[in-house]
């Protein structure tokens, strides 16, 4: 029921879960290490209890294993994930610590989980993942399974079209978007891990929107589902965004794979075709949107399946957001390690979040943090919504019946 953390890295989200951090009476001691002292000094300082600042450095192996030996466990906010995430887990197994972390790199998921064997051994718990995306997705995702007997398909969407003054867009960060595009990119298919073509149509429908495309990028839920759901066939995550990017961002990707420039030059073309000003693309974007279909939530998780002999669809959103981009990531990191030191996590491995923790238990703890575009009252703050998936086509299908015949229609 009580613990000490030592939580890794002090940047905006680090600090926003190590001030979350500091207001658990669970938390005894709480240590913020970074590799900038007077990042971790400030950090420590805007903590509500009394925290230590100390200087950590990721690549020196023993004296991290000796510095997660003070801490009962350890919370990754160390960036990039790519490369900070399994050296930690592994210094973490060697010094027997709990460990939880923000990776968003597909590759490196897959290659933290194959340590699962190892830390079951060493009696160490792992949650990885644990932020807005991979993390809350994972939540909802659990959320979708619990209303199916079976799970066929599973598929995470982000919605970047939106205007850059929406809540939370997900297109703030391009640069990474642009990685998440480029070379081949994990999903699961036919029950089995492959490699996928990033940027492929990836079509849904909607329960209760409609039918939209979207476009198929690299992230670790098309890993983690399959491991955490093994009879789920299909794991895949997309982007929504106007048909008329696809075309200009398939460039970047081809150029950027063929090395004519690199994944930040690709991420500022990226970010002046999302945020493009004036009348001229005001106007294309109204009409993108008549065209490609539904406006969808900001990120959301749809599945596919059958319950009580029928096939339907149940697709899950957040009905109210942490105010900010550190809150959304830091916050869920936070809540997990209290929830692991009140003892409802499963027990040592490598695991995602959906294996590790009860929706109804991080939801409701999740929900004061909510407070955009309103506070939200935790049995309201996910918004399900499912169909009859041969109701939602044959709805699907009659409105586009009707937009074909009010095109062929005379004026």
């Amino acid at each position: 029921m009580h613990g000490r953390v030592l939580l890794l890295g002090a940047g905006g989200t680090g600090a926003m879960a190590a001030r979350a951090l500091s207001h658990f009476d669970a938390v005894t001691g709480l240590v913020v290490a970074d590799p900038d002292r007077n990042a971790a000094a400030r950090t420590a300082l805007a903590c509500r209890a009394d925290a230590e600042a100390t200087v950590v450095d990721a690549t020196d192996h023993a004296a991290l294993v000796g510095l997660m030996g003070r801490a009962d466990v350890v919370l990754n906010c160390l960036s990039p994930a790519s490369r900070s995430g399994l050296p930690v887990l592994r210094a973490a197994i060697e010094a027997g610590t709990d460990v939880l972390d923000l990776c968003d790199d597909p590759d490196a998921t897959c290659d933290m989980l194959d340590c699962d064997a190892e830390a079951r051994r060493a009696g160490v718990t792992a949650v990885i993942g644990m932020g807005a995306s991979p993390g809350v997705s994972g939540m909802l995702a659990a959320c979708v399974v619990s209303r199916l007997d079976s799970i066929e398909r599973l598929v995470v969407g982000w919605n970047i079209e939106e205007a850059a003054d929406a809540p939370l867009p997900f297109a703030t960060d391009a640069a990474y978007w642009i990685t998440q595009c480029t070379g081949a990119i994990p999903e699961c298919r036919d029950g089995a891990l492959a490699e996928g073509a990033p940027l492929s149509d990836l079509p849904i429908a909607y329960p209760g929107r409609g039918r939209r495309v979207l476009y198929s990028v690299g992230h670790p839920e098309a890993v983690t589902f399959h491991y955490s759901w093994p009879e789920v066939r299909e794991a895949r995550c997309g982007l929504v965004m106007p048909a008329a990017w696809i075309g200009p961002l398939r460039k970047l990707r081809e150029e950027t794979d063929a090395g004519a420039m690199n994944v930040e030059q690709a991420g500022r073309r990226l970010a002046a075709l999302a945020t493009g000003d004036g009348w001229l693309e005001d106007m294309v974007a109204s009409l993108t949107h008549l065209v490609d279909g539904p406006r969808l939530p900001h990120c959301f998780v749809l599945g596919e399946g059958v319950r009580d002999g029928e096939k339907r669809t149940v697709a899950a959103s957040l009905a109210a957001m942490p105010p900010d981009a550190a809150s959304m990531a830091g916050v869920p990191l936070a809540l997990g390690a209290l929830l692991h030191l009140r003892g409802q996590t499963p027990g040592p491995g490598v695991m995602a979040p959906e294996r590790a923790f009860e929706p109804e238990a991080f939801f409701r703890l999740f929900a004061p943090y909510c407070t955009l575009p309103g506070p939200c009252p935790a049995n309201r703050l996910i918004a399900m919504a499912e169909a009859a998936t041969a109701q939602e086509q044959t709805s699907t299908q009659r409105v586009e019946k009707k937009a074909l015949l009010l095109a062929a229609s005379p004026q």
